[in-house]
């Protein structure tokens, strides 16, 4: 099975315009059809080395592109073993079941958001802020916003974290795999924090301040974080978040 960038190139793929999904499924034995479906974002219907792959019509251009590339991974990493399709968040209980998703997310975003291509557009927006930068990279590949901002972080071009707040509690929060540890973020986020001021008082677009690290990171009392928060629909917080 190749990886996400080795297919891509196998393709001739030089560009992000030239990530033509449906021509990269339908070489990985996958016909992709549209249609309107209920609870889930895509399916796959196969057998042996051929099958199709209905992705949900209703949703957005960027959430279908992921989906089509998420139950791509399934189909080159997990055929045989899963054909179900993808629900938004991930209800099952069985520990397996979890890290074949996770294993699928990361196929997808290695096949929208490539290494070799996403580096390089990434260093030509070298200076900007970060939400800037991911929503110009957003456009670049077609990606969600949120889709963006953690490749960012998984390839180390915002060398901090990215953590979301809702009113009750911190859903996730990633680090970059060069960035300083001093624990995770808080559970509840800090009152001293942009992303307090968007959960609970619904302030919109991009707050960005420098605050005391203690704010973050529990080890932090004597440093300065830098953070970046932005509304992220319907409840959410997103920040971007490293210490000075």
């Amino acid at each position: 099975m190749s990886t996400p960038e080795a297919l891509l190139r196998s393709l001739g793929i030089d560009s992000p315009a030239g990530i033509d999904l449906e021509t990269i499924a339908w070489t990985c034995g996958l016909d992709v059809r549209y249609s309107p479906l209920n609870g889930c974002d895509a399916r796959i219907v196969g057998m042996g080395d051929r099958g199709v792959l209905t992705v949900n019509s209703a949703q957005g251009l960027a959430r279908q592109r992921f989906s089509l590339a998420h139950e791509l991974g399934h189909w080159q990493l997990h055929r045989g073993r899963l054909m179900l399709c993808r629900a938004e968040e991930i209800e099952g209980s069985v520990s397996e079941a979890r890290g074949l998703e996770v294993d699928a997310d990361h196929f997808a975003a290695a096949l929208l958001m490539p290494r070799f291509l996403f580096e390089p557009a990434a260093a030509a927006l070298n200076g900007r802020p970060p939400w800037a930068m991911a929503e110009s990279l957003a456009g670049q590949f077609q990606t969600s916003l949120l889709a963006t901002a953690l490749r960012m972080i998984a390839l180390d071009i915002w060398s901090g974290w990215l953590v979301c707040h809702t009113r009750t509690g911190r859903p996730f929060a990633f680090k970059a795999p060069a960035a300083e540890d001093l624990g995770r973020p808080p559970i509840a986020v800090d009152y001293r924090s942009g992303a307090f001021d968007i959960v609970h008082a619904g302030v919109e677009g991009v707050v960005s301040r420098q605050l005391a690290g203690d704010a973050w990171f529990a080890g932090a009392q004597r440093r300065i974080a830098i953070e970046h928060s932005r509304a992220y629909p319907p409840d959410r917080a997103l920040t971007f978040v490293r210490l000075a």
